[in-house]
């Protein structure tokens, strides 16, 4: 088998059939497999899709268990050597996946590769990045001061917006709404940390895929669109704590600081962490 696609539903049956329907009409020349996990316990409208595409695996979860174990029971039952991580919310463009398994297979160094990401009016997401450091909570996609100053060179060196994002280059770490590796490299790493319940699951995969010497690679002659809930959806009081949760942990694991700097920086997500739940109830 030379790709097992792996996608991780909650509650996005209403969007997973447009993905499914892409993956099956742009993907001719190789031989893959689909492994859903769906983490919503009950999404009604999968039971039409599995009936449209009946070869699809599925592992049901009584309850949701987080996106990065989720993608782990997926890359289990894997049999390509290749695996693709894909959100239900993504479209794939004519060629792309072939393409992007066609370069990643020419080259051994590379243990990540992400396509260029496009939003539904086809203008450029972001979807690769360096590294985060102590100041990246305050200089990311959407943050205030982003928002506030977007030519702060803060948000500029961390979202990379210098670079035309045309070409093949290696970079820190790629989005996870999208990323392509080898099977074997997946198992050498142990898979997603499953400490992280949903976000930077993605970063952490690929910081510990470097720290193998191999490389991340953003590949643009790749294309696929992708989705994002709007930012004035509400999201569950819950997912807003895992996330932070999830940034406090990354620090530990990853930022090598002194106990007072570190304290200081838990503090400043627990800080945002309430704003954005206070935030989340009057939307």
């Amino acid at each position: 088998m030379d790709l097992s696609i792996i996608i991780v539903n909650y509650h996005h049956s209403h969007m997973l059939v447009d993905c499914l329907e892409s993956v099956n009409r742009t993907i001719q020349k190789i031989q893959f497999e689909v492994i859903l996990v769906d983490n919503s316990s009950k999404d009604d409208g999968l039971e039409s899709i599995l009936k449209r595409y009946p070869e699809t695996q599925l592992i049901n979860n009584p309850k949701n268990v987080g996106f990065a174990r989720a993608n782990n029971q997926g890359a289990k039952i894997a049999s390509g050597d290749f695996l693709f991580f894909i959100n239900p919310d993504t479209i794939m463009t004519e060629g792309a996946v072939e393409s992007m398994l066609d370069y990643i297979r020419s080259d051994s160094s590379i243990g990540i590769l992400g396509p260029k990401v496009l939003n539904p009016d086809q203008t450029i997401q972001y979807s690769c990045r360096k590294f985060p450091t102590v100041w990246s909570g305050l200089f990311n996609r959407y943050s205030l001061m982003t928002r506030l100053f977007p030519k702060n060179s803060y948000s500029r060196d961390y979202l990379m917006l210098d670079y035309d994002h045309n070409s093949i280059r290696s970079v820190d770490w790629v989005s996870g709404c999208c990323m392509m590796v080898p099977d074997s490299t997946f198992k050498k790493v142990n898979g997603f940390d499953e400490n992280y319940f949903l976000f930077i699951e993605d970063v952490d995969l690929c910081q510990a895929i470097k720290k193998k010497e191999l490389r991340v690679v953003y590949f643009p002659n790749a294309k696929i669109f992708h989705k994002i809930s709007s930012s004035n959806s509400r999201s569950a009081s819950q997912v807003i704590i895992k996330r932070h949760q999830g940034m406090i942990y990354y620090n530990q694991k990853h930022l090598k600081t002194n106990f007072m700097i570190r304290y200081m920086i838990n503090s400043i997500i627990m800080a945002r962490c309430l704003l954005q739940i206070l935030l989340n109830t009057v939307k």
